[in-house]
Parts: structure tokens; C-alpha cells; sequence
């Protein structure tokens, strides 16, 4: 490979993301107001009526050996081995990648990376400022009960509108039918969806850390460390990772992987950050803020974003007019439920100053 195809991302802080080879280190605009449009949209769907109309992600139809791709309040699946290329993390170079699905920009490669598109491409988009008419427009099409508005494409191209989701997806190539027929909710807007979510399951297991009352499945197992020492999203699969930051974080040689859908596939589990280094630790920012049951959650600026972050919603909790805060990094694997149940039973405890 080129030198610029060999060049190498470091983590968006140096620590929880892993690298990633082969990657155009690109600008990440602030998506300060996705989480509000996901959680808040007029049209979005109460999560009583998704579930009863079969529209949660899990539903999407997807074959053995596809995974799905979130963006915002939307995704698509696709064979594990297509590329994800989002704004910061654009990939080429590697031979066995048989497609690419864009996450939020459009089916595009800047010049000068050294490769071009793959002859199947999937993508989705932000639909932009929409006029009452194509809020309104007439469905030509339902897709998991979501109605979507066909779009002018090129040849061998579909492009839909999705007003429901703020989104438009389009597909090219052999498989591009296919694609769009996996189109569900993504596991990001069953999280946030208005309303009150179901109770926690009785087999659940209620715990206090950082101040902050929540509850996990009794199956995720919890682990205990003093220092931020860990790459990818931060979690480990069904694991609940419990931080008390008492160390700075420490600076770790990420391993290498090529961002895959199937590697960047979302996995069950929570890590919750606390203790002095705790902020250092996370790195985020945390523009978007509600207050529920007395506590301050705010979500991570990066909520909603394409690519590596896709998988895990990251959130901070903190009494108002408090500036301690405890963080979580939950996974949004599945259809979304089940983080919903774990953001909603968050209560605050007696000692998060």
C-alpha cells in the first residue's frame, strides 16, 4: 500500500477507539443536535407501536453473514466484509472488501487515496431541511413498516427518501435491492424513542457505582479497574467493565483492524467511568442534556455518528448544578431495547457530589 493508504488514525483519544489502518484522518463536525433530532423527532415512532408493528432492528431481514450499520435514527445491513467509511475513518486498500456503505457522507473517495469505489455501495445519509411536502410525500414503497419515497437515481442505483428517519439510503450494484430491503430503525433511536420504557426484567440485577443506581442483565459479568486501559468502544462483550479512575488513563499500542462492518459490529455491555481521572478518561464533550428523576444525563456530541462510534451510546450522569460526573459507554447491539431499559433505570445514589 501507499503511504497514504498506510497511514494510521490515532483514536479519537488516543485510547477507546481502536486504530485503524489504511485511514484519511478527515474533520469531524459537531453533531450537536442529532441526539435531539433522534430522540425528539415529531414523526419518530413511539416505541409501543414499533415493537408492535415489527419495525425494532432486529426485524430487518438480513441474511447469515450480514450485520447491520447504523446511522442516526436509521440502518442497513450488509455482508460482514463491506467497509464502513464514515467522515473520520475513510479506508481502501484491502483486497478482500467486496463493498462499502457510507455512513453519513456520500458514496464518494477523496482523490489521492490511492483506491476507488467498490462496484457495491450502499449509504446513509442526513436528509437535510425537508419541505412539508416531502415530509408528506406519497410512500412508494414500505420497508419494515417505515414508508420511504423513491428518488431519481443513475443506472443500477435506488435512492429512497425516509422522512420517518431524517435519512436518505441508497444502494448500488447487484445487491442493491437487497440492502434497502434490510432498512429497520436503528438500535440508537429505540434507545432514545419518546415515552416511558417497560419495566426492568425480574431477572435483572440492580447496582450502585459512581453515585448511580442502574440495572444490567444478571448475565453481564462485572469486572473492577483503577485506570482507563482499554481500545475499541471501551467494553467488552456482555461484560460490565466498572472504572474508578484513580490513575490517569493509560496509553496503549491499539491493535490494527480494518473497519468492516463485521468488525465494527456493536456488542452487548456497559462500562461506567468514576474517580478523579474519570472525565480524562471518556474524552468527550457533552452538548445535549435532560434532566430525568433528578438526574442530569447528557449525551456525548459524537451520539448518532457513523463509523466506529456507531455502536455505543456514550453519556455522562451528574446531579444538576454538580460539575463530578459519572460516565457510561453502553452497547447498542440487537434492536435497542435492551439499552433502553438500562438508560432508563438510571436513578441517582446518595454520594455523586
Amino acid at each position: 500500500m501507499t503511504g497514504s493508504e498506510q497511514g494510521t488514525r490515532p483514536s479519537r483519544h488516543g485510547r477507546r477507539a481502536a486504530l485503524i489502518g489504511a485511514v484519511v484522518a478527515m474533520a469531524v463536525p459537531g453533531l450537536a443536535g442529532c441526539a435531539a433530532a433522534v430522540a425528539a423527532s415529531p414523526r419518530a415512532v413511539p416505541l409501543t407501536r414499533a415493537v408492535a408493528a415489527g419495525r425494532l432492528a432486529s426485524g430487518s431481514g438480513a441474511g447469515p453473514g450480514w450485520v447491520p450499520v447504523p446511522f442516526r435514527a436509521a440502518q442497513l445491513s450488509v455482508p460482514g466484509s463491506w467497509l464502513v467509511q464514515a467522515r473520520d475513518q475513510l479506508s481502501c486498500g484491502f483486497p478482500r472488501a467486496t463493498g462499502m456503505i457510507f455512513a453519513g457522507i456520500g458514496p464518494e473517495l477523496p482523490k489521492g487515496l490511492g483506491c476507488g469505489l467498490t462496484a457495491r455501495l450502499a449509504w446513509i445519509v442526513p436528509a437535510g431541511h425537508l419541505s412539508h411536502r416531502s415530509r408528506h410525500c406519497k410512500p412508494t414503497a414500505v420497508i419494515h413498516g417505515i414508508g420511504v419515497c423513491r428518488l431519481p437515481s443513475g443506472k443500477g442505483s435506488v435512492r429512497y427518501l425516509v422522512p420517518a428517519l431524517g435519512v436518505k439510503v441508497g444502494a448500488r450494484g447487484p445487491q442493491a435491492r437487497r440492502v434497502l430491503a434490510t432498512l429497520t430503525r436503528s438500535p440508537l433511536s429505540v434507545a432514545l424513542s419518546p415515552g416511558r420504557p417497560g419495566p426492568v426484567p425480574a431477572s435483572w440485577l440492580r447496582r450502585q457505582f459512581g453515585g448511580v443506581w442502574f440495572a444490567t442483565p444478571r448475565s453481564w459479568s462485572p469486572e473492577h479497574e483503577h485506570q482507563w486501559a482499554t481500545c475499541g468502544t471501551g467494553q467488552g462483550a456482555g461484560t460490565l467493565l466498572l472504572i474508578d479512575a484513580t490513575k490517569p488513563p493509560a496509553a496503549l499500542p491499539c491493535p490494527y483492524q480494518i473497519p468492516t462492518a463485521s468488525a465494527e459490529q456493536a456488542q452487548p455491555g456497559l462500562t461506567v467511568v468514576t474517580g478523579k481521572y474519570a472525565a480524562q478518561s471518556v474524552g468527550e464533550k457533552y452538548p445535549r442534556c435532560l434532566t430525568r428523576h433528578g438526574a442530569r444525563i447528557c449525551l456525548s456530541a459524537i451520539t448518532g455518528q457513523g463509523g466506529a462510534s456507531s455502536g455505543v451510546l456514550i453519556f455522562s450522569v451528574r446531579r444538576p448544578q454538580h460539575r463530578t460526573a459519572t460516565y457510561f459507554l453502553l452497547g447498542l447491539s440487537g434492536s435497542g431495547a435492551r439499552a433502553r431499559t438500562v438508560l432508563g433505570s438510571i436513578r441517582l445514589g446518595r454520594h455523586l457530589a
